[in-house]
């Protein structure tokens, strides 16, 4: 028996690590060394090629290296009837509402704008943005965790999601006909949705229509959730102050992309919330024991959902 590691645009070899270190681990090998395909009862995957998967016959569990589950039901050529999981931790949570957090203070204090003005040695003052509403779209794990900081630093906090939600000093939108006025008031719309076929693109030019003239816009969902030529377009009429973007449709974001040189887009390459390897490598094994002996799964995915 053997758990493969088959992750894209990601080191296996500190995941190995950590695996190995792990009392009745078993063999570890990493794609495309596969070694015998038959022994592979596990994949741990990360931005899979299409099909790859349908190699192993005797594969029980396919577990993302991240929260994020896209890339694998994506994949036309999944196995059927092999159940996914996904990582869920609380470090990533309390690193994505660091970052938000760091976000909005970086924009509301002009802290990038300082920094310019120290390279050209320019000594000049200006105020703070005052506006402290903020939504958040998404109130998982994540968005929950990160609209609770907000409102321990003083921020007035509201979240959309599919369904009601009850987090205490969160006002809760839900269902498609609340999503427009759920941003109507925010001076910052921060995504931490899931990406599925619904929420492909929902920061678009509707959404950007319908939100507080001059908003922040803060993406570090999925880059997929974004449409790009919209953003762009409520940049230039705006509609839309600026943007802070961790996550995007190609990744490594091309050379040429007009992000790069674009005066209010703040830009960081896809570092909201580092997966922990010590964390993933435990929750994976607990896993792969537990479908061995037909137990329950830990954060097992729902592919109807998406997450």
């Amino acid at each position: 028996m053997a758990i493969l590691l088959l992750l894209n645009q990601v080191d296996p070899t500190l995941l190995e690590k950590h695996l190995k270190a792990l009392p009745d681990c078993p063999q570890v090998r990493i794609w495309p060394n596969a070694g015998e395909k038959n022994d592979i009862k596990c994949a741990i995957v990360w931005k899979h090629d299409e099909g790859v998967l349908n190699d192993f016959p005797n594969l029980k569990l396919i577990a993302s290296y991240g929260a994020g589950v896209e890339n694998i039901l994506s994949d036309p050529a999944l196995p059927e009837n092999v159940p996914i999981t996904r990582f869920v931790d609380d470090t990533l949570s309390s690193q994505m509402a660091e970052y938000v957090l760091a976000a909005i203070l970086n924009h509301r204090l002009h802290i990038t704008h300082y920094r310019e003005l120290q390279a050209a040695t320019v000594w000049n003052s200006g105020e703070f943005l005052k506006g402290k509403n903020v939504t958040i779209l998404g109130m998982g794990e994540l968005g929950a965790v990160t609209g609770k900081s907000l409102v321990q630093n003083g921020y007035i906090v509201s979240g959309w999601s599919r369904s009601q939600k009850q987090i205490e000093s969160i006002k809760s939108y839900y269902g498609d006909d609340q999503l427009r006025l759920s941003v109507s008031d925010a001076d910052y719309i921060v995504c931490l949705l899931p990406l599925t076929p619904a929420t492909t693109g929902i920061l678009n030019k509707e959404l950007f229509s319908h939100a507080k003239k001059g908003a922040h816009v803060i993406n570090v969902g999925r880059g997929d959730h974004l449409n790009e030529e919209d953003l762009l377009d409520a940049l230039y009429n705006q509609q839309i102050s600026s943007a802070t973007l961790d996550v995007y449709s190609t990744e490594p974001l091309p050379s040429d992309h007009p992000f790069w040189k674009h005066p209010k887009i703040h830009m960081t390459p896809h570092i909201a919330s580092a997966t922990d390897k010590e964390q993933v490598a435990r929750q994976i094994l607990e896993n792969y024991n537990r479908v061995l002996n037909d137990m329950p799964l830990n954060n097992q995915v729902d592919p109807e959902k998406a997450y």
